[in-house]
């Protein structure tokens, strides 16, 4: 593991905008339909080739520009604990917030918000401090909630099920602007061989089993055999190459499959269900 780049997580924050993505996504149609305009002409590639900063990245980014400290503070009683949030996510990276910059917020609890006077002048200082600091942690924020979100494969399927009705809306635009990825009839062409990068992120994102039946594929690897890549909403419905719409299956569930179904598992390994030396 030495030779693997680490990185930080923000668990905090990212959480959080997991929560807002899976709200917006149910609730807010019209959300959906304005991140898709936005992504259209500008990241249609991510559909077609699987890259690491993948299609569920903007829908994230797109979440997250829909909100922001100075927003919450003026929906807030500008008290303290509207801070805490965000201050623990400061936290998460060791930036270390500077005394002399934190207002007085007894007195203004106190006396209520003004804007005028220099507890609340000191106040809304504070606030642009936050939301600068933030931003400039909101790539790894993104990067963090979207590990979160992978593990959710019943909204991922629920997720690229809508991306295939706005490709099938929208397939004659995207055939005449990308016609060496996408047909007439709105199907993304498969990708001729997979990256390793990303063999190995959803082997070990799967935890190395099949994600129907649950039989592990560890042997299969250790023999060379590379288990099946399968789109979790498959081509000929519509489905995408992005890494988010990819899961692992033995070659028995993926020849059941096929391009037939979106069929795919919430099932997982709790980390108390581990085998240990004396329990298989």
């Amino acid at each position: 593991m030495r030779h693997i780049k680490h990185e930080r997580f923000s668990y905090s924050d990212s959480i959080h905008l997991v929560s807002n993505a899976i709200q917006d996504f149910y609730g807010d149609y019209w959300d959906f339909e304005y991140f898709w305009e936005a992504i259209r002409d500008e990241f249609p590639h991510k559909l077609f080739k699987s890259e690491k900063e993948t299609i569920l990245h903007e829908y994230l980014w797109c979440i997250s520009n829909n909100s922001s400290v100075i927003e919450d503070f003026r929906n807030s009683d500008y008290s303290q604990e509207m801070f805490v949030f965000y201050e623990n996510t400061l936290k998460d990276f060791d930036v270390r917030i500077p005394s002399k910059i934190i207002p007085n917020f007894e007195y203004i609890e106190r006396h209520g918000f003004c804007e005028n006077c220099k507890s609340c002048r000191k106040l809304i200082a504070y606030v642009d401090w936050i939301q600068e600091k933030i931003d400039e942690l909101k790539p790894n924020i993104i990067h963090s909630a979207f590990h979160v979100l992978m593990l959710n494969k019943h909204f991922l399927r629920d997720f690229h099920e809508r991306l295939a009705e706005y490709i099938v809306r929208d397939k004659a635009h995207l055939h005449q602007l990308h016609s060496e990825f996408i047909s007439e009839t709105g199907k993304i062409k498969r990708m001729s061989s997979w990256p390793v990068w990303l063999k190995r992120g959803v082997f070990f994102r799967d935890k190395g089993v099949c994600t129907i039946c649950r039989n592990p594929l560890s042997g299969d690897l250790f023999l060379g055999i590379d288990p099946d890549m399968d789109h979790i909403v498959p081509l000929d419905k519509h489905g995408s190459n992005d890494p988010s719409n990819l899961q692992i299956l033995c070659n028995k569930c993926n020849n059941k499959k096929r391009h037939y179904s979106s069929t795919t598992s919430s099932y997982d390994i709790p980390y108390w269900n581990l085998p240990t030396g004396d329990q298989e």
